[in-house]
């Protein structure tokens, strides 16, 4: 498990590495830490390979780029990595929720059993993504893409594209209706009769449209508005990023 931790406070950075080490040492984990002083210097370090990381705990108040313009940056060049917000300051909360975070944690607040508690979901969460997989082939050609990279699934008379990877796609022959039992449980919902979408890549919510935050936007259909709108709040509701 690779762990990133991006902190302008050298102290807090050196505090942080010792917990995850004494965590792992007693869970028996296999963690490699990295250390950053700047959201600069992670930047520079993820352009390339945004996704070096399988957990990266961000401090919020940091120099010119905050871990919040971090965080966001991030995921717009494809990172999935688990983000966990570990910061002094609660009045970023709400804003967080845009990268779907793990955790959004305080230093004064938060017990070496609440990091450690908060950690160890970040690791199952992180073995689950590995394990799950969608697979669909065309033309001899067999993909097998991790469910928690695709961005939405789109339908036109049989012939279905999924989205995945921030700005990838493939094509495939498949029905809607066996797509909605593929993916049944997998945190996807129906918006239209040509769509369906990965709940946590919604950014924007209104009456006719969802916006993601890959900038796709995905219409939606009368007949689904009503049980698409009950369906978002039962997720906002469940998203566990407070503190």
């Amino acid at each position: 498990m690779t762990v990133f931790i991006c902190d302008d406070n050298q102290e807090y950075l050196d505090q942080c590495s010792e917990t995850l080490i004494g965590i792992s040492k007693r869970n028996k984990l296999d963690i490699t830490i990295s250390c950053f002083t700047s959201g600069e210097e992670m930047m520079f370090y993820l352009y390339e390979s945004p996704n070096k990381a399988d957990i990266i705990y961000l401090d919020i108040l940091m120099g010119k780029l905050n871990g919040l313009d971090l965080s966001k940056t991030l995921r717009q060049i494809g990172c999935q990595s688990e983000i966990i917000f570990l910061t002094t300051s609660e009045d970023f909360v709400y804003l967080a929720y845009d990268v779907s975070p793990v955790q959004y944690l305080l230093k004064s607040k938060t017990s070496l059993e609440r990091f450690e508690e908060v950690l160890m979901r970040a690791i199952r969460i992180v073995e689950k993504k590995e394990k799950d997989i969608f697979i669909c082939e065309s033309n001899g050609v067999k993909k097998l893409i991790p469910f928690h990279q695709i961005s939405f699934f789109e339908i036109w008379k049989r012939v279905v594209t999924i989205h995945y990877s921030s700005d990838e796609s493939f094509q495939f022959y498949s029905s809607m209706e066996l797509l909605e039992e593929q993916v049944a449980g997998k945190g996807f919902v129906r918006t239209h009769r040509s769509y369906m979408v990965n709940l946590t890549y919604v950014s924007q919510f209104n009456q006719t449209k969802l916006v993601l935050k890959t900038g796709d936007t995905i219409p939606i259909g009368v007949t689904y508005a009503e049980k698409l709108s009950k369906q978002f709040s039962h997720y906002i509701d469940s998203a566990s990023i407070y503190y």
